[in-house]
């Protein structure tokens, strides 16, 4: 078991991987948590690797499953196009800011090679799905589904791999997009979501204003969503989840979209066929 810690823990992961030695990857802040829950509220090195083999025996977090060299290209390639964005959009601010001409000209060269190397990555991403049957395969069945696009399901693949595997509870939960309760004795909290799979929860987010709009089964819902009052954004993280919700069950059927009859093919559970509970699921 060993903490995330921002990327730079993926290199010893596929190492371990490569010799099929399990390894764990938890959230330090669920670590930290558990830590001061045992009453211990210092932090040196040696303590901190204490805690996590306490952690390990007592949590027994899911084993990081190894991925094929496919599934790693492609989390590669997803990656960098998520940091070149990231450039892109600074550069455009920094544009805005600028009034010296010579320098305005050398951030537009830069915006330039980053729309450039934008364009290759994604031509590599399609080809490295095309090339994988299981990764293709995949990807037809979810881009079938009204309002996933070819990012959405580029991401999906990427760092959602889980997605097909788990249940409705489990795979929202684990994405971010599960009203979480806070309940204590008669009072009712006010449920919320948070935490989970960033990347992912941000192209729903994108994915679901589109199927507001074409997708018509989630389209009726959203609908039915703000004539009851709800805000448009709970409206919409609802749309998130549905939207989750149904891919994983296309994923798990593996049989394309289907325009439904009756709502209840947005309630449709797969168990899942290697059970977790959601609190070994809700490390990210």
């Amino acid at each position: 078991v060993m903490e995330a810690t921002g990327g730079y823990e993926r290199l010893l992961v596929e190492s371990l991987q490569d010799y099929d030695i399990a390894c764990a990857v938890v959230n330090p802040l669920q670590i930290r948590q558990f830590a001061r829950g045992c009453g211990l509220i210092e932090k040196t090195d040696r303590l901190d690797a204490a805690i996590i083999v306490r952690f390990a025996k007592v949590v027994q977090p899911r084993v990081t499953e190894k991925p094929t060299q496919s599934e790693r290209k492609l989390r590669a390639l997803v990656h960098r196009r998520t940091q070149i964005l990231s450039q892109v959009s600074s550069e455009h601010n920094r544009l805005q800011q600028t009034a010296d001409e010579e320098t305005c000209s050398m951030i537009e060269q830069a915006i330039a090679f980053y729309k450039t190397q934008i364009q290759a990555v994604q031509t590599r991403i399609a080809e490295v799905i095309a090339e994988c049957e299981t990764l293709a395969e995949k990807s037809r069945l979810l881009s079938s589904c009204p309002g996933v696009g070819v990012v959405t399901v580029g991401i999906l693949l990427a760092e959602l791999p889980e997605l097909g595997c788990l249940n409705r509870g489990q795979i929202s939960k684990l994405v971010g997009v599960a009203p979480i309760a806070c309940d204590s004795g008669q009072k009712e909290g006010k449920r919320s979501t948070f935490a989970g799979r960033a990347p992912v929860r941000k192209v729903l987010y994108m994915a679901a204003l589109t199927a507001t709009k074409h997708n018509e089964p989630l389209k009726q819902f959203y609908q039915r969503l703000l004539i009851k009052g709800k805000p448009k954004k709970v409206a919409l993280v609802a749309v998130m989840r549905k939207l989750l919700i149904t891919l994983n069950v296309i994923a798990t059927t593996k049989k394309h979209w289907a325009h439904p009859t009756a709502a209840c093919f947005f309630d449709v559970s797969i168990k899942c066929a290697q059970k977790k509970t959601s609190s070994q699921l809700f490390t990210d």
